[in-house]
């Protein structure tokens, strides 16, 4: 299973498709070692998305073991949590093209991430942030849509 492309949405939501894929990996012990340490991390894209909406990555696990390949299960299950409303989903799809960007959040992050993981990416200007950093590794950067 491919991984859905990191602007691609679910319940109108950017990354809560990715992170679904992730779930359903994980719960088939077939998530990939690039991925174990970073799935629900704090630091990690995963992480600012669950803090984001105040959503407990073992609830985001157990809809996935629930709803299986569901994805409008799953869907009507985020947008009925507390801390997602149409205001939040908004909020974070403005911000998504801007993760690990010099100033915006996660920048720290991909900091480290470009130099341990995207450091073949060289001095290409385009590597950037965290959806670029994503698109290049996983070679589709040349469908990644403007912000």
């Amino acid at each position: 299973m491919n991984l859905r492309r990191p602007w691609a949405k679910l319940a109108d939501c950017m990354w809560l498709p990715r992170l679904v894929d992730k779930a359903r990996l994980h719960l088939t012990e077939s998530l990939s070692e690039d991925f174990k340490p970073f799935f629900g991390h704090a630091l990690a894209t995963d992480g600012a998305f669950l803090k984001h909406f105040e959503l407990p990555l073992e609830d985001c696990v157990a809809t996935t073991r629930i709803h299986g390949i569901d994805d409008d299960a799953i869907a009507r299950w985020f947008l009925d949590q507390p801390g997602v409303t149409p205001v939040s989903i908004a909020t974070w799809n403005a911000a998504a093209f801007d993760l690990g960007k010099p100033g915006h959040a996660m920048d720290r992050s991909f900091r480290w991430a470009r130099r341990r993981y995207y450091s073949g990416a060289g001095a290409d200007e385009s590597i950037n942030s965290v959806f670029s950093g994503i698109a290049w590794d996983e070679g589709y950067l040349d469908e990644m849509p403007a912000p």
